[in-house]
C-alpha cells in the first residue's frame, strides 16, 4: 500500500499544480494575510543555468528538494518546454535580431516555483523492518555470509575472488618438479577516492597431445589499477590507445605502467578539432547529428573511465578514421552522462561556469616493454575462397603469433566483426583468418588487415606522454611517442660477433641476410647436413657421413623460383622427426640455406595540435608533428622529417532566414577545408589515414615513403567540402580533393553524395570522379552507386546501380591497363525497417572488362550472376531462425565456369515447456585445408606429453614412428612434447559445419498422468553432433552433406567430426536406473606427407540398482573400436577391438564412510590384418578396492589398490599395437595403489596430499608423491 501511495503522489501534485497554473488564477486564489497571521513561505525561486554552447537548443533538469511545478518555469517571462517522460527542459535560443558582436552568454537566469513539499519522498510512519519481527533471521540466511567464511583473509571494502596454489612432485624416476597457480581478481576502495581494480593470474599451461600447444611459454596476466576523480595509475599488462591526434596513432600491448591525471572544472562545450581528419563523404551524409565524419570526442575526458577486470586501455580509441573501431565495439566508449552538445565534430559536456574562463588539463605517461610489433598488409584474394588467409610479417616472417584482440580486418574498405556469427574468424596462433558465408570472397576483393604480431627478436622498450589543455576556446595538446629496440639485448637471435659487424654494414634496412649454416656435434636429435667440398651443397648427413664435420643448417623460404632446395619426399626421410631439405637445381626451389637477421628498429614522433573556436558552429585547427626512423640501430643512418595540416571545419550552421525557407526547411550547412604537407622522409608509428586513400588516388603503398623501401617525395594534399544536412534521408555535399607526390601521385578527386525522400520513396546516390598522373601512367576513375527503394506495404522493392571503371593507360602510348573495371546492376526486394520478419532477396548482374592482349583497348573478362536470399524470424515466442544463402555463377574469359554456394542456418527452438531443446548450426562454404607437419621437441621429464621409444629402424635416427604417447603420469614417460609445424601449401576446398545439440525429456506432469505419458516420462534423450568438413567432391550432393561413409576417400582431405547420443531411462529415480550411450570421434588431419586418421567408436550400457539402503550395485559394459590409419607411417596402422564388463558393488554404512569393490575384464585384439602386424590379443582381468572417508567442511582420505593380470603374448612389446593394448602394463601381475588427503586447515586454507605406487611385471616399483597447497581468496 505504501509503494502505491509513493507512485500516486507524483502524478497528483503535477495534475494539481497544471489546474492551478494553466487556469491563469493561480495568482487570484491566494488569500490575501490577515493582520497577526506569519507571512507565508516564498515558493518563487530563480536560479542559472549553464547554456550549450554550439547548438540553439539547451536541455536541462531541475534538481530542488522540494517539487517544481513544471508550468512554472519562465525565462523573462516565457514558459519553457518541458518533458515529462525525461523529466528535463528544452530552451530555444531566439535568432538575433542584428548582427552586432556581443558576447554570447554562457547561461541563462529562469524562475519557477515549487509546492511546499517533495511528492517523490517516501512517506511512512514506521520503517517496516521494525514491523516485521523476523526480519533478523532473513539477514542471517544472506548467502554473503557464507562467502566471508570461505575467505582466509579479511579485506573490508574490497571484493576478491581467486585462489593461489602451490605444489611439488617428486618420486624415484623423476626429478622434483615445483608448479605453481595463481587466479586473483581484486576490486573495491582503498580509500575514500581512491579504487582498485586488479586482475593477476600467472599459471602453467599443460601442452596438449594432439600438438596443439603453439607458445611455449607461461601464460600470465597482470594488471593493477588505482583510479581517482582526477588521476588513475595502471601498472602490469597495459594496452595503450593514443589519444585524439591526427598524425600519432598507435595500439600496443606492453608491460608496464600508466598514468593519468585530469585537472580543472567541467568544460563549458567547447572544443577544437586539431585532431580532426578529412571530410569522408560516404559518413557526411550517413553520420550522425552533430559528428562531422573522421571527428572525435575531442573533450578532454572528466576522470578516468570506469575500469573491469580486463587489462585496461590507457585514454581512449582513435576515431578519426571512421574504419577504425575501438576494442570495446564499432562505435567506441558510450558517451558521458549528461547535457550534450554537438561543436565542430565532437560530442562534449555542455555543464560548465557562468562566470571566468572554462579550462581543463589532461596529462599522461606511460613506459614499459612492448609485447608486440605492428603491420598492415594487403592479402590477396582467391576466387570463392573464404579462407583461411595467412598473415605473415612485414619482413616476411611465415609464423607469428597474433596478439589477441589487436587485429583490424577491413574487407572491400569496411571494418569487419569478429565472430562465427558476425564476418570472420582468426586463429591467432597460427595467424590465419577465415570470413564466414555472410561475405562471399572473389577475386575482385580486397583485403587488408592491421594488426599486431609477437616479435622477442629485440628486447623493445616504449614510452608515451600526452598533454591536452583547453582554455575557454582555445585548445592546445602536445604528445610524445618512442619505441625502441635494445641491440645489445637480443633474447632470440644469439648474435656473434661476425654478425654484429654484418648488421652494422648493412645500413638503414629491416634486415641482413647471413649463412645458414653452423658446425655442431653429431647428435640424432636433430637433422644434421654434410657439405659437398665441391660444390658446396648441403645434403642430409646420414651413416659414415656423421663420423666428419656435420652442420645445423637453416633454411629460409625465399619464394618459388629464388631458391635451390625443396622439402624432401624421399620415403626414407618424411618420416624423420624434423625437416629435411634437398637440393633440386639452381633456380628450382624455394628455400635457400641463408638466414634473415632483423635489425633493431627505432620509432619515434612529437606531435601539437591548437585549434580555436571562432564561434558555436566554426574552428580553426593547425596540426603538426616530426618523426624520426631509424630502421637498423647498429647503422648510424636515420630518416627524419616532419608533417603538418591546417585548416577550418563548419558543423551545423544554420542558414540564413532568406534561405531556410521552402526546400531548404530544417537543413544546416557544413564546410571543411584543410591542407596537409608530410615530408619526404616523414614515417608516422601507425596507419593514420583512411585504408582506402592510397587506392582512392590510383597509387601504390605511399604510406610510410622511405619506410616501404620507395623513393622518397614529400606529400600535398588540400581538402575542401561543403554540404547541406536535414537529416540521414535527405542531403548534398561535395568534396574536392588535390594531391600532388612528385613521380608517383598528381591528381584531383570529386566526390558528391546525395539523398532525398520524396513520399515513399528513397533515393541515394554517390559519385567519385578521380584524373591523376602517376609516373608514365594516367589514371581517369569513375565509381558511383545509385539507388532507389519505395517504401510502401510489408515488401520494399529496390535497384541499385554500381559501377567503377578505372581506366589507367601510357601517358605517351595508347597502351591501356586497368586495376579495375565493371558495372553491375542489382534488383532487391526486402521487408520494412520494423517488420518482425526480416528478409531480403538479391539479384545481380556484374560485367567486368579487361585489356585485350594487345593493351589497346578494353575487352569483356567476365560475367557473374550472384543470388542471395536472407531471413531472420522469430517464430512464435520459443524459436529463433536466422538463414543465409548465396549463389554465384561466374563465366570467366579462358575459364571454366565457376559455381559458388555459400550457406548458413541458425536455428534455435524451446518445447514442451522448455523440456524439447533444439541448437542448430550449420554453414556451407567453399575454403582451403592447410598442409601441417609435425616434430618432436625434447622438454624437462614430467612436463612432456610423448616418450621415445627407441631406434626401431637402426638407422641411428630419430624417426616419427618411433615417438608414443605417454600413459602414464611417470616423468620418464613425458619427455617429449607434440608440436604442429605449418607449412605454406594449401589445398581449395568445399568446406562444411555442422554443430546441432538436442535435449529431449518429458514435461513433470506425464508422470502423474498415466498410460503412455507416465511410460514416456521415463525416457530422456541427450544428443550432440559438431562435424567440420573438407572435401574436394565438386558435386552438389557431397557439398552440401556434412556426413562423410568414407573415412578413407582421397578426395575428404580433413574431417572432424563428435557425434555423441545418450538414452536414458529412469535418469532421477534412486532405485533403479539405466542409461545407454553411442559416441564416434574421427579426426582426419592433411599432413605434408599424407594423411592421419583417428577413428575412435564406442557403445556403452550402464544399469544400476539400489540393492539395499546401504548398498548400490552398477553394471557397466562396452564394445569399443580405437582406429589408427597413416598413409605414410605403415607401422602406426592399427584397429583395436575392445570389450569390457565391470560389476561394481558400494557399501555406505554411514554418511562418511564408503567402500566399492570393482572387477574389470578388459579384451583387445588388433583386427587389422597386415604384414608383420600384431593379431594376438591381449585379456586383462582387474580387481580393485576403494575406501573413501569424508567429514564435511574437515577432510577427504580416499584410499585405493589394483591388482591386474595381464595376458599377452605379443611378439614385440614396443611395437605400437603393443604399446596401446598394454597401457603401461606388463604381461603378469600388476599392482597400483593411491593415497589422496584433502585436509581443510582454516576457511579458505587446504592441503592436499597425493601418493602414487605402481608395480609393473618384471619392472621395478615406481613411487610418486605429491603435495599441493591451496588458498581461497
Amino acid at each position: 500500500m505504501i509503494r502505491r501511495l509513493r507512485l500516486c503522489l507524483p502524478f497528483a501534485g503535477l495534475l494539481v499544480a497544471a489546474l492551478l497554473f494553466l487556469t491563469g488564477r493561480a495568482e487570484a486564489q491566494v488569500r490575501p494575510v490577515r493582520p497577526g497571521e506569519a507571512t507565508p513561505p516564498n515558493t518563487r525561486r530563480c536560479r542559472y543555468v549553464p547554456l550549450a554552447l554550439g547548438r540553439d537548443t539547451t536541455t536541462f533538469a531541475l534538481v530542488d528538494t522540494l517539487t517544481v511545478v513544471p508550468s512554472s518555469v519562465t525565462v523573462q517571462g516565457q514558459a519553457v518546454a518541458y518533458d515529462a517522460r525525461t523529466d528535463r527542459y528544452s530552451w530555444i535560443r531566439p535568432a538575433p535580431r542584428d548582427t552586432s558582436d556581443l558576447p554570447v552568454p554562457d547561461s541563462l537566469l529562469l524562475c519557477y516555483r515549487v509546492l511546499p513539499l517533495q511528492l517523490s519522498a517516501a512517506r511512512f510512519r514506521r520503517p517496516l523492518s521494525l514491523m516485521d519481527s523476523l526480519s533478523f533471521r532473513r539477514d542471517a540466511m544472506r548467502y554473503e555470509d557464507f562467502s566471508v567464511k570461505e575467505q582466509i583473509l579479511s579485506t573490508p571494502g574490497i571484493n576478491k575472488t581467486g585462489n593461489l596454489a602451490r605444489g611439488i612432485s617428486f618420486g624415484n624416476t623423476q626429478n622434483v618438479f615445483v608448479n605453481s597457480a595463481l587466479n586473483l581478481q581484486l576490486e573495491g576502495k582503498l580509500a575514500e577516492n581512491i579504487n582498485l581494480t586488479a586482475a593477476i593470474s600467472d599459471q602453467n599451461v599443460p601442452f596438449q597431445p594432439e600438438g596443439n600447444t603453439q607458445q611455449l611459454q607461461q601464460f600470465d596476466r597482470i594488471f593493477i589499477t588505482l583510479t581517482n576523480p582526477n588521476w588513475n595509475l595502471t601498472a602490469g599488462d597495459v594496452v595503450l590507445r593514443n589519444k585524439p591526434d591526427y598524425f600519432l596513432r598507435y595500439y600496443k600491448n606492453i608491460q608496464g605502467a600508466a598514468a593519468e591525471a585530469n585537472f580543472g572544472p567541467p568544460i563549458v562545450g567547447l572544443a577544437g578539432l586539431g585532431a580532426m581528419q578529412g571530410v569522408s563523404n560516404a559518413v557526411f551524409l550517413n553520420g550522425q547529428a552533430g559528428q562531422v565524419p573522421g571527428g572525435m570526442p575531442n573533450s578532454l575526458p572528466n576522470g578516468p573511465s570506469p575500469v573491469t577486470l580486463n587489462p585496461p586501455a590507457i585514454s581512449q580509441p582513435q576515431l578519426t578514421d571512421p574504419n577504425r573501431q575501438g576494442v570495446g565495439g564499432a562505435d567506441g566508449p558510450p558517451l558521458p552522462q549528461g547535457d550534450s552538445a554537438p561543436v565542430t565534430g565532437a560530442t562534449v559536456n555542455s555543464a560548465g561556469v557562468r562566470r571566468g574562463v572554462a579550462w581543463q588539463s589532461s596529462t599522461s605517461a606511460a613506459g614499459g616493454v612492448a609485447k608486440g610489433k605492428f603491420a598492415s598488409i594487403e592479402i590477396p584474394p582467391i576466387e570463392n575462397v573464404q579462407g583461411p588467409y595467412r598473415l605473415n610479417g612485414p619482413n616476411g616472417e611465415q609464423f607469428i603469433i597474433v596478439l589477441a584482440n589487436s587485429e583490424r580486418v577491413y574487407l572491400d574498405g569496411r571494418l569487419q566483426t569478429r565472430g562465427f556469427d558476425a564476418d570472420y574468424t582468426i586463429d591467432y596462433n597460427l595467424a590465419e583468418v577465415t570470413f564466414t558465408p555472410s561475405h562471399l570472397i572473389t577475386r575482385n576483393s580486397r583485403i587488408k588487415i592491421d594488426f599486431e604480431y609477437s616479435d622477442l627478436n629485440y628486447a623493445r622498450s616504449l614510452y608515451a606522454l600526452s598533454h591536452y589543455q583547453q582554455l575557454g576556446r582555445l585548445r592546445v595538446q602536445g604528445n610524445f611517442y618512442q619505441e625502441a629496440d635494445n641491440p645489445d639485448n637480443s633474447p632470440n637471435l644469439n648474435l656473434d660477433e661476425t654478425q654484429r659487424a654484418q648488421l652494422q654494414q648493412a645500413g638503414n634496412v629491416p634486415f641482413a641476410v647471413t649463412r645458414g649454416e653452423e658446425v655442431v656435434g653429431y647428435t640424432r636429435t636433430k637433422v644434421l647436413y654434410r657439405r659437398d667440398t665441391t660444390t658446396g651443397r648441403f645434403s642430409r648427413a646420414v651413416g659414415a657421413d656423421t663420423l666428419g664435420v656435420v652442420y645445423e643448417v637453416r633454411f629460409t623460404d625465399v619464394g618459388q623460383g629464388n631458391g635451390d632446395y625443396a622439402l624432401s619426399n624421399d620415403p626414407s626421410e618424411v618420416s624423420s622427426n624434423g625437416r629435411v631439405y634437398r637440393f633440386v637445381g639452381v633456380g628450382q626451389g624455394r628455400y635457400a640455406p641463408v638466414r634473415r637477421l632483423p635489425t633493431p628498429l627505432l620509432k619515434q614522433m612529437v606531435s601539437g595540435s591548437v585549434s580555436y573556436q571562432v564561434d558555436s558552429s566554426t574552428t580553426v585547427f593547425f596540426d603538426a608533428a616530426r618523426s624520426r626512423l631509424d630502421r637498423n640501430r647498429f647503422s648510424t643512418e636515420r630518416d627524419e622529417d616532419g608533417a603538418m595540416r591546417m585548416g577550418y571545419v563548419v558543423q551545423d550552421r544554420q542558414l540564413p532566414d532568406a534561405l531556410a525557407q521552402g526546400v531548404l526547411r530544417n537543413y544546416r550547412f557544413r564546410s571543411t577545408l584543410d591542407y596537409e604537407y608530410t615530408g619526404k622522409r616523414f614515417s608516422p608509428i601507425d596507419r593514420y589515414r583512411d585504408i582506402e586513400f592510397d587506392r582512392n588516388w590510383s597509387a601504390t603503398n605511399t604510406l610510410q615513403s622511405n619506410a616501404n623501401g620507395l623513393t622518397a617525395q614529400s606529400d600535398n594534399i588540400f581538402n575542401f567540402s561543403l554540404g547541406l544536412m536535414k537529416d540521414a534521408n535527405n542531403g548534398v555535399s561535395y568534396r574536392l580533393s588535390r594531391r600532388f607526390r612528385r613521380g608517383e601521385v598528381s591528381g584531383l578527386q570529386h566526390w558528391v553524395d546525395a539523398a532525398q525522400k520524396v513520399g515513399n520513396l528513397e533515393l541515394r546516390g554517390s559519385l567519385f570522379v578521380l584524373n591523376s598522373s602517376a609516373g608514365r601512367f594516367q589514371s581517369d576513375w569513375a565509381r558511383g552507386e545509385a539507388t532507389g527503394r519505395f517504401v510502401s506495404g510489408k515488401v520494399v522493392p529496390g535497384y541499385t546501380y554500381r559501377f567503377d571503371k578505372n581506366r589507367v593507360s601510357s601517358a605517351t602510348t595508347d597502351t591501356v591497363r586497368s586495376a579495375n573495371y565493371f558495372d553491375e546492376h542489382n534488383v532487391f526486394i526486402q521487408s520494412r525497417d520494423s517488420a518482425r520478419t526480416q528478409y531480403r532477396l538479391d539479384y545481380s548482374y556484374r560485367r567486368d572488362q579487361t585489356p585485350n592482349p594487345e593493351q589497346n583497348a578494353l575487352r569483356l573478362r567476365g560475367t557473374a550472376q550472384t543470388w542471395q536470399g536472407t531471413l531472420a524470424s522469430r517464430l512464435g515466442k520459443t524459436q529463433d531462425v536466422r538463414l543465409l544463402a548465396t549463389y554465384r555463377d561466374l563465366d570467366s574469359l579462358g575459364l571454366a565456369r565457376n559455381r559458388t554456394v555459400l550457406g548458413q542456418v541458425f536455428y534455435n527452438a524451446s518445447l514442451l515447456q522448455n523440456q524439447i531443446r533444439s541448437e542448430l548450426n550449420y554453414s556451407v562454404a567453399t575454403g582451403r585445408e592447410l598442409k601441417r607437419d609435425f616434430s618432436f621437441i625434447a622438454v624437462p621429464a614430467g612436463q612432456g606429453t610423448h616418450f621415445y621409444g627407441g631406434d626401431a629402424d637402426g638407422d641411428g635416427q630419430q624417426d616419427k614412428d618411433e615417438f608414443f604417447e605417454a600413459q602414464t603420469s611417470d616423468a620418464q614417460y613425458r619427455t617429449f612434447i607434440k608440436v604442429y609445424l605449418p607449412t605454406s601449401d594449401y589445398i581449395t576446398a568445399f568446406t562444411n559445419r555442422l554443430s546441432y545439440r538436442l535435449t529431449t525429456a518429458a514435461p513433470r506432469g506425464w508422470r502423474e498422468a498415466g498410460g503412455l505419458r507416465a511410460a514416456a516420462s521415463r525416457f530422456a534423450t541427450l544428443t550432440s553432433i559438431t562435424v567440420d568438413r573438407r572435401t574436394t567432391d565438386p558435386s552438389l550432393l557431397s557439398r552440401l552433406s556434412p556426413f562423410s561413409y568414407d573415412k578413407e576417400d582421397e578426395q575428404l582431405i580433413a574431417f572432424n567430426q563428435l557425434m555423441r547420443n545418450t538414452l536414458y531411462f529412469n535418469r532421477s529415480n534412486p532405485i533403479f536406473g539405466a542409461e545407454f550411450t553411442v559416441q564416434q570421434t574421427q579426426q582426419k588431419t592433411l599432413l605434408a606427407q599424407g594423411a592421419d586418421l583417428r577413428n575412435l567408436s564406442t557403445q556403452s550400457l550402464l544399469v544400476r540398482r539400489t540393492l539395499a539402503t546401504s548398498f548400490t550395485g552398477r553394471l557397466t559394459g562396452t564394445r569399443e573400436i580405437r582406429e589408427s590409419n597413416s598413409t605414410y607411417l605403415l607401422t602406426r596402422n592399427y584397429r583395436l577391438l575392445i570389450y569390457t564388463a565391470q560389476p561394481e558393488v558400494s557399501y555406505q554404512p554411514t554418511p562418511s564412510l564408503r567402500l566399492t569393490g570393482t572387477y574389470l575384464h578388459t579384451r583387445k585384439q588388433n583386427t587389422l590384418a597386415m604384414e608383420g602386424a600384431e593379431l594376438n590379443p591381449g585379456i586383462f582381468d582387474e580387481l580393485g578396492l576403494e575406501t573413501r572417508l569424508s567429514q564435511v567442511n574437515k577432510r577427504i582420505i580416499t584410499v585405493a589398490t589394483r591388482y591386474t593380470n595381464v595376458k599377452f603374448e605379443g611378439t614385440n612389446p614396443n611395437s605400437v599395437v603393443a604399446v596401446e593394448i598394454l597401457n603401461a602394463l606388463r604381461p603378469g601381475s600388476n599392482y597400483t595403489w593411491n593415497l589422496n588427503v584433502e585436509q581443510r586447515l582454516s576457511n579458505g586454507l587446504n592441503i592436499t596430499l597425493a601418493y602414487d605406487g605402481r608395480k609393473a611385471s618384471g619392472l621395478n616399483t615406481v613411487h610418486t608423491g605429491r603435495m599441493q597447497v591451496a588458498v581461497l581468496f
